[in-house]
């Protein structure tokens, strides 16, 4: 029997990206990212720095969960499942961490600063759609395309008098 619990859902679209990561020279990166299905929402939009550039990186070892600084003030992301979508992200986020380091040949050491991350009150954030947001806003860094879509989903569906809200905002 196969056991599908470990596979990390859209790691295939990292195929489109590899010449870009074969580039990149490690400067801090900005992407936005958000995955849509029948009853999950998940915006997130993210920087990924290289552990030696990263802004106070000698605090690092505060960090609640590896890899993840959340910027994302949790007053106003009220969601019950709000942990379990942190760890999936992980998840990815080691994922994405060994697959870059297979390409670059080199252990990396990567930091995501989570700036923010958008949710539906009705749909889940968590069980696949913030670490899928998470993926896409990783990809977004290097794809110009999907990270124009990813900002104009925020602004569509999360910009209201010029401030940006976490929940979903219905127009």
């Amino acid at each position: 029997m196969i056991q599908l619990g470990n596979i990390i859902s859209g790691a295939e679209n990292l195929s489109k990206i590899e010449t870009s990561v074969k580039k990149w020279n490690f400067e801090k990166l900005n992407g936005i990212g958000f995955y849509r299905k029948h009853d999950k929402y998940s915006i997130i939009e993210l920087n990924i720095y290289e552990f030696e550039n990263y802004p106070n990186n000698e605090n690092i070892d505060k960090l609640p969960y590896s890899y993840l600084d959340w910027k994302v003030p949790e007053n106003k992301f009220e969601i019950s499942n709000f942990e379990s979508g942190k760890d999936e992200m992980v998840k990815f986020a080691e994922f994405f961490i060994n697959w870059i380091s297979s390409i670059k040949g080199e252990r990396l050491y990567l930091i995501f600063e989570i700036n923010f991350a958008g949710f539906h009150p009705t749909d889940s954030w968590n069980r696949g759609a913030c670490s899928n947001a998470f993926l896409n806003a990783i990809i977004s860094c290097f794809d110009e395309e999907l990270y124009n879509i990813g900002l104009e989903k925020k602004n569509t569906n999360h910009l209201q008098n010029g401030i940006y809200q976490s929940v979903y905002i219905a127009k």
